[in-house]
């Protein structure tokens, strides 16, 4: 399983928002059961998008690293994903808001990022790779604030609800980052793309075979979605938001690289990528006893602050397997809690009409700056200091973040006697 590690020349991978004083209940009556028919169109988006990025995240640093690529070019290209989440997603949460027609949205980026997959192998140079990239994650950029906007229409505020949808991004994304290892080692890293093509190619199928949901309508004297997004709370939590995925740019960036330095397979380095995604999974599955007997802010200063400590971890491990399996144990914690809590905020916070455009807003804060900026920053701190440097960055931000929802919190406590008529 483990093996002498390669040396590369130049190179060093519910409820929502509490109220000071009354809680909010953590579930609100459930959507009406003939609208419960489409989860199972939702559980099949989580888990064919996911499976998708399980090949994409863990194995992509890899494949350029065979192309012969620096540890700075790389940084580059995988920091456009997150660059383009700054672009793309107010595109297509605006187009799901304003036209109603989501399901039809995803279809047609699907079927576009399939096309653009199947030209992948052709590029042999960092510029035509950053084209594929920029075109790829413009049309990927579609899937998560529109299904998500779906889902969180479907659970209505039920944190157990949706931790049941939510999961099978996570059974389809452990299925793909288990099975890529031994793939890769059997067939070369040369048939990645291959792979992402036939993963992109399933996801098309379920698009088809979801029926596009009623558009939610719009409920009079709402607050407009662009003075909710300028309250200071709401900044806040932007904020922590922002922290969060600039520290985990680190894992998805050069995590695997990292494993491959200490000595670890390709195989390995999937079983460990498994590891967190099945914490994820128990937490999606058993999350809605947490959110009976905690706010959203608390678990998500929680999730923060076991980031820091989680990344830290990584930082001092030196490839120590026990060490390894603690911090991916935490990834329970520091994505699937904080997924949860954030969503249950934004539900909260925005209208069902707005929710697309509210979801597009937070990946392009968290995903778009927070990964692309994480991203370089990792790169930066691995090159320049050490590629241990880099998670102990992450770390930092973590801390950071904690502090965000602190203020955040804070400001919610202020801000509400002024907002009665805030929806709870």
């Amino acid at each position: 399983m483990r093996r002498r590690a390669r040396r590369h020349a130049g190179h060093p991978g519910q409820r929502g928002l509490s109220a000071p004083s009354t809680p909010t209940p953590p579930t609100i009556p459930a959507a009406p059961p003939g609208k419960a028919i489409g989860t199972g169109g939702v559980r099949a988006l989580y888990a064919a998008y996911f499976a998708f990025v399980g090949l994409f995240s863990p194995y992509l640093s890899l494949w350029f690293d065979s192309r012969g690529l620096s540890i700075g070019e790389i940084a580059v290209l995988l920091s456009l994903p997150q660059v383009l989440r700054i672009v793309a997603p107010p595109f297509w949460g605006w187009l799901a808001d304003r036209g109603g027609h989501r399901v039809a949205l995803l279809r047609i980026s699907a079927v576009a990022a399939l096309v653009v997959l199947l030209l992948f192998p052709l590029a042999t140079r960092p510029f035509e790779y950053a084209l594929v990239m920029l075109a790829l994650c413009f049309l990927t950029a579609a899937q998560m604030p529109i299904g998500e906007a779906i889902a969180l229409d479907l659970a209505r505020g039920d944190a157990g609800r949706y931790g049941r949808m939510r999961l099978w991004g996570s059974v389809g994304f452990i299925a793909t980052v288990l099975a890529g290892g031994p793939l890769l080692e059997a067939f070369g890293l040369a048939a990645l793309p291959w792979l992402l093509a036939a993963a992109m190619a399933v996801l098309v199928g379920v698009t088809f075979a979801v029926p596009e949901p009623p558009a939610p309508p719009a409920r009079a004297g709402a607050v407009p979605i662009a003075e909710r997004l300028r309250e200071p709370a709401v900044l806040a939590f932007l904020a922590s938001a922002f922290l969060m995925i600039f520290a985990h740019a680190a894992l998805y960036s050069f995590f695997s690289l990292f494993l491959e330095r200490q000595g670890w397979g390709t195989t390995a380095i999937g079983a460990i990528w498994g590891i967190g995604v099945v914490a994820e999974i128990l937490l999606f599955m058993l999350q809605r006893r947490l959110f009976e007997h905690a706010s959203a802010m608390r678990l998500l200063a929680a999730s923060f602050v076991v980031c820091g400590v989680r990344f830290a971890m990584i930082g001092v491990s030196e490839g120590a397997l026990w060490v390894l399996v603690c911090a991916q144990l935490m990834h329970a914690v520091t994505f699937g809690l904080h997924h949860s809590a954030s969503m249950a905020v934004l539900h909260r916070w925005f209208e069902p009409a707005q929710q697309a455009r509210a979801q597009a807003a937070f990946i392009v804060v968290a995903y778009g700056l927070g990964g692309s900026l994480g991203g370089l920053a990792a790169g930066w701190l691995w090159t320049e200091v050490s590629p241990a440097a880099a998670f102990h960055g992450a770390a930092a931000a973590g801390f950071a973040g904690a502090l965000a929802v602190v203020l955040a919190a804070r400001l919610e406590r202020l801000e509400r006697p002024r907002a009665p008529g805030r929806p709870a």
